[in-house]
């Protein structure tokens, strides 16, 4: 078996003005608008082409609705991708852990390829939100497009 060496990489080659990996944050304040149980409040907009690489919500004001409320954090396809149903209480940032971490076994996702534009969303999953404030917040990757007509910048050798 060969080892094939590389030369010529790092950022040689590459684009220095190429698209880099974005924070996207929001603030949901549930004290300016009135949901109800089951509501789904679309919170960030991706492009197509987008790979989420985490997300969560940081709770800035805890509810003191008393409804039992509970949120999660997902798209169209999974309500609870980045966050499963949690109590949004004071100071908690709720994130999901990475697949395989040994807290949530391996079926746990904490990142999302979007090929369609989407939004990710929060689900008012138990009772209704009144006075809850989050910050919702998504680490996102743009891989539209990059390196589809190009040529190998490096050079390999056995």
């Amino acid at each position: 078996m060969a080892t094939w060496t590389i030369t010529g990489g790092g950022s040689t080659g590459h684009n220095s003005s190429g698209p880099t990996v974005k924070v996207y944050s929001e603030i949901v304040d549930f004290s300016e608008f009135t949901t109800a149980g089951t509501d789904v409040i679309e919170v960030i907009e991706l492009p197509a082409n987008s790979l989420v690489l985490y997300a969560g919500m940081d709770v800035l004001t805890a509810d003191s609705s008393g409804n039992s409320n509970a949120l999660s954090l997902g798209d169209g396809a999974d309500v609870d991708r980045y966050v499963s149903a949690s109590t949004p209480t004071a100071g908690m940032e709720v994130t999901r852990a990475r697949a395989g971490d040994s807290s949530l076994g391996t079926t746990s996702v904490g990142f999302g390829y979007y090929a369609a534009a989407d939004t990710i969303d929060i689900v008012s999953s138990v009772g209704v939100t009144t006075t809850a404030k989050v910050r919702v917040f998504a680490v996102v990757a743009d891989c539209d497009g990059h390196g589809d007509n190009e040529a190998q910048n490096v050079t390999f050798a056995s």
